[in-house]
């Protein structure tokens, strides 16, 4: 038998098949997915803060572990079911499926009563009970690669999900562990593109801890879905400098939003509040500079009362205009450029009639 019908996670490689989530969301399609939330579920407010803002600023999916597994046991592991009710909660109000973390055999059950995906965490890749328990449920799985896993052995984990009758696996780079020391781990795009090529199975990357670092997530992510991958899995907090977990790879919602428009994928809503808040800003720039040209223009008022110089300056202000028109280039067009100095003119002299004889006023 061939490789690629002996392996079901093989047939049909290259190929890749949509993974149904809710329904009216799959993964794998024309559209990359963004899964993005806390790395731990904190609070109920916390999360419902969350959910909020990721998605306003167009996330597909809501993440947050309520089961946490961590290297020193003295670190904060979860809030278990209580974790897993604020899901549900956030879920309820914003209407975002939940993907989380699953551990142990014995939790599966309990978790797919909550989540809408499970996620097989880095640590967990090779737990063959539990992957054999994932095959059994009717749910669908995002299986991260393990720090140290040959794309053939992530691959073969999928395969236990598979041969147990579940087929809605969804694969993810999460990055691997390498000699450098610059970042937290090393994504591996390349892997994850082979993946990819190797299967029918949808493969997202999770920048967040595929560098460990705030400062290098975006660029990742926008490099992951350049190179075609089929999502983003992003962990996102209202206050990253205050999270519980991976404080230093969480991204701001602000920086989110941020993210979104940039990627392509914000809402228009978004795009919109974005472009005013930019707007807003200018606005303000602008005031300023404006503010310090009237100052400039009351020491030119007072300069012209000293030499007895009349207020308006026709030939000057038609030279100022021309030589401003002439600068133009993008949307403004050269006669909305003189109407607009026009006006800041006639706010110049407003200003500087205060400071000269009525005599003077006039040319």
């Amino acid at each position: 038998m061939a490789d690629k019908d002996k392996y079901l996670v093989k047939q049909d490689a290259g190929r890749t098949k949509e993974v149904a989530v809710a329904f009216d969301l799959a993964i794998g399609g024309r559209r990359p997915v963004v899964i993005a939330g806390p790395c731990s579920v904190e609070s109920r407010e916390g999360i419902l803060e969350a959910a909020v803002a990721v998605k306003q600023a167009g996330a597909t999916m809501l993440r947050g572990g309520a089961f946490k597994p961590r290297t020193s046991p003295y670190a904060y592991q979860g809030m278990g079911e209580e974790g897993l009710r604020c899901l549900a909660a956030a879920r309820e109000a914003t209407g975002l499926p939940v993907v989380t973390e699953v551990m142990e055999p014995a939790d599966v059950g309990l978790v797919a009563e909550y989540a809408d995906m499970l996620q097989v965490g880095a640590r967990n890749m090779q737990n063959y009970p539990l992957l054999k328990a994932l095959g059994k449920i009717d749910r669908p799985v995002l299986l991260k690669r393990g720090p140290a896993a040959t794309v053939e052995e992530w691959l073969m984990a999928a395969e236990y999900i598979l041969s147990g009758g579940n087929h809605r696996v969804i694969l993810c780079e999460r990055g691997i562990r390498t000699f450098e020391t610059a970042t937290r781990n090393t994504l591996d795009l390349g892997s994850a593109l082979a993946a990819k090529s190797m299967s029918h199975l949808p493969v997202i990357a999770d920048p967040s801890h595929g560098c460990g670092r705030r400062d290098l997530v975006p660029a990742l992510a926008k490099a992951a879905l350049a190179a075609g991958l089929d999502g983003l899995i992003l962990e996102v907090h209202p206050q990253p400098e205050a999270a519980i977990s991976d404080a230093a790879q969480t991204l701001g919602t602000a920086e989110f939003s941020l993210l979104m428009s940039e990627l392509g994928l914000a809402p228009a809503a978004a795009d919109l509040t974005h472009a005013r808040q930019q707007i807003d800003a200018l606005d303000l720039q602008l005031l300023d500079l404006l503010q310090r040209r009237m100052s400039v223009a009351v020491q030119i008022g007072e300069l012209k009362a000293r030499a007895g110089l009349p207020l308006y300056h026709p030939e000057r202000e038609s030279v100022l205009l021309e030589n401003l028109a002439a600068q133009v280039g993008g949307p403004l067009t050269p006669n909305a450029v003189r109407e607009i100095w026009q006006g800041i003119l006639r706010c110049s002299r407003d200003v500087q009639k205060q400071f000269l004889p009525e005599s003077t006023n006039v040319a």
